[in-house]
């Protein structure tokens, strides 16, 4: 008789009032081409990526997504990244991620929104919401093929 055993983690999140956490990563996907050009990405919650002529984009689009706990009826201020940017890193010349944008329907209406924070109204009954940050992807003529990556920060306030 063969036996295996497998480790597998366990994790769950608990949201406490006023709280915010990371569920998914930003990720445009594989992108190939030579030519200068941008990925467009939406930043719904059944996004799409939009390559300019000459690049072709391919597999995962995906906004990074935040999951908050506040009151319904509440303000929430969210702040996009420094400068309104993104920059990633990798083994060719830096790309940035600009036009930057959020999205938190239908959980969250848009009051405001600006280069700074923006205001949205929570929605829902029970506190919960998910919001999604987007945006244009630059990519180099020529860019060295290869993984990129970049961290920012998103503040939250509740007003």
């Amino acid at each position: 008789m063969a036996q295996a055993t497998q480790t597998v983690d366990a994790r769950a999140t608990l949201l406490g009032e006023l709280t915010l956490v990371k569920s998914e990563d930003l990720d445009f996907g594989g992108i190939a081409g030579t030519v200068a050009g941008t990925v467009a990405m939406t930043a719904t919650a059944s996004p799409t990526c939009t390559a300019s002529a000459g690049l072709v984009h391919s597999g995962e689009c995906q906004p990074a997504s935040f999951i908050g706990k506040g009151q319904n009826g509440r303000i929430v201020r969210i702040k996009k990244p420094s400068a309104d940017r993104i920059t990633l890193t990798g083994p060719g010349a830096d790309m940035t991620i600009t036009n930057l944008v959020l999205d938190g329907s239908p959980e969250l209406t848009s009051i405001q929104q600006t280069s700074g924070f923006s205001r949205f109204r929570i929605n829902s009954t029970t506190g919960f919401f998910t919001f999604r940050l987007g945006g244009r992807l630059n990519i180099g003529a020529n860019q060295l093929g290869g993984l990129y990556t970049g961290t920012f920060n998103i503040d939250i306030n509740y007003d």
